[in-house]
């Protein structure tokens, strides 16, 4: 559940397609099922896909807000963890290396062929997925630690605010899913040390 879910979040922070579009309903529904406390950003997102049922419409509403929030123009929240993480505000910096070695150090590797940064938001959720998916959860964890969460603490914030439909929504949802995230591992973390503790 964990690989389905960094998925859904990846889809929508990709560059918008057809079948990402025409399929909204159904991530709304994953996300109505699993992340808890999310009733005012599900209505808002049920209310999009009622007001631009599946097809042309919607997919252009959707570029209308993902070019200003993240590509072109004064950007409202740049995409790469670079941006927020190196001293001159730079796409490609140290922090992009840095992804880039932990995603060899797992044993993957970035075709030049995908056209994204390593650092990208949507490629960062999608190696989540991958390790969620493989049971590589100390890397998992470790990534979600060093790269993953400190980014999403900056770069969702501006997303909220940004006040783009679906976007803005599915920041609120990625960051209730990341704080309860990060809430329940504290505990295991806490209940494996009073377990150690005992048996000591």
């Amino acid at each position: 559940m964990i690989a389905e879910l960094y998925l859904s979040f990846a889809a929508v922070f990709h560059r918008p397609n057809q079948q990402v579009s025409d399929h909204l309903e159904e991530l709304i529904d994953l996300w109505s099922e699993v992340v808890p406390e999310i009733d005012e950003a599900v209505q808002s997102l049920s209310h999009f896909c009622h007001q631009y049922p599946p097809g042309e419409q919607r997919l252009n509403v959707l570029w209308e807000h993902y070019i200003p929030l993240f590509e072109t123009g004064a950007v409202e929240a740049s995409p790469y963890a670079s941006v927020y993480f190196g001293e001159e505000g730079l796409v490609l910096g140290e922090e992009a290396l840095k992804v880039q070695q932990f995603y060899a150090s797992c044993g993957y590797e970035m075709g030049e062929e995908r056209g994204e940064l390593p650092d990208h938001l949507a490629v960062e959720l999608e190696l989540c997925a991958l390790l969620a998916r493989n049971g590589q959860e100390q890397a998992l964890m470790d990534f979600e630690n060093l790269h993953l969460n400190p980014f999403l603490k900056c770069i969702l914030p501006k997303i909220k605010n940004s006040n783009r439909p679906v976007y803005a929504e599915v920041a609120t949802i990625l960051e209730v899913r990341q704080l309860k995230h990060i809430q329940q591992n504290n505990e295991s973390m806490l209940n494996l040390q009073e377990e150690g503790d005992f048996v000591g």
